[in-house]
């Protein structure tokens, strides 16, 4: 369902990715795993369509990505993926529950229908008292479990998380890889995952390694 050949990508002097081909099937849950500085951010972006590689390509559905324009490539983003963002990056100005229902208004839902799912998606994610608050309200946690939800929330072939659990402690990250898996298994959903934690690449079907912008072994 999604595929890269040969991506490489630099800043400045830097290599971050240096020939990089992988493929990613419907309802695979991989983890990409290796020592920081590795590209593993870099090919999760380019995955993604965040970012264009400067050589090769990125494939999904058949579908070439890196080659779409800035609106192609959000569309498609807004159509068929999910992003948790390292950092969370949460809209300041809307409530977490407003937050999380972004993709559905963006995709045309009524505003009560979108803010009703994402309530549910907060409770799955334990984190429904949290609804009314501001981003600048909540922990780093309860912004990242929050993001979780926005990027699960209209149910997106495939969801891209760089250290999702990074902000949680052991029992609240528990929690988010259990909802993550538990969706994607129950959707047929496609999750790659950027990771550090050997605890959350053991819920992956599938480890993928970086050294030095290359996919190891």
């Amino acid at each position: 369902m999604l595929e890269a050949r040969a991506l490489r990508k630099s800043f400045g002097r830097t290599t971050a990715l240096e020939g990089v081909s992988l493929s990613i099937g419907e309802g695979e849950i991989v983890a990409i795993t290796g020592p920081s500085g590795s590209g593993k951010s870099t090919l999760l972006h380019c995955l993604a369509g965040i970012i264009r590689p400067e050589a090769g390509e990125v494939t999904f559905g058949g579908r070439r990505v890196d080659s779409l324009d800035d609106a192609g490539r959000t569309r498609l983003r807004r159509e068929s993926f999910g992003i948790v963002f390292q950092h969370g990056e949460l809209v300041p100005e809307l409530s977490a529950m407003e937050n999380v229902a972004l993709p559905l208004l963006f995709g045309g839902h009524a505003r009560q229908e979108s803010l009703r799912s994402a309530m549910e998606a907060l409770e799955r994610l334990g984190v429904a008292d949290c609804a009314e608050r501001l981003p600048g309200e909540l922990s780093g946690g309860q912004s990242q479990r929050v993001a979780v939800a926005r990027a699960l929330v209209a149910g997106p072939k495939v969801v891209f998380a760089d250290e999702p659990t990074g902000a949680l402690d052991s029992l609240a990250g528990e929690l988010v890889m259990k909802e993550l898996v538990r969706t994607a298994e129950a959707a047929r959903m496609a999750l790659v995952i950027v990771t550090h934690d050997n605890r959350v690449a053991s819920y992956a079907n599938r480890e993928i390694v970086l050294r030095d912008g290359r996919v190891a072994g």
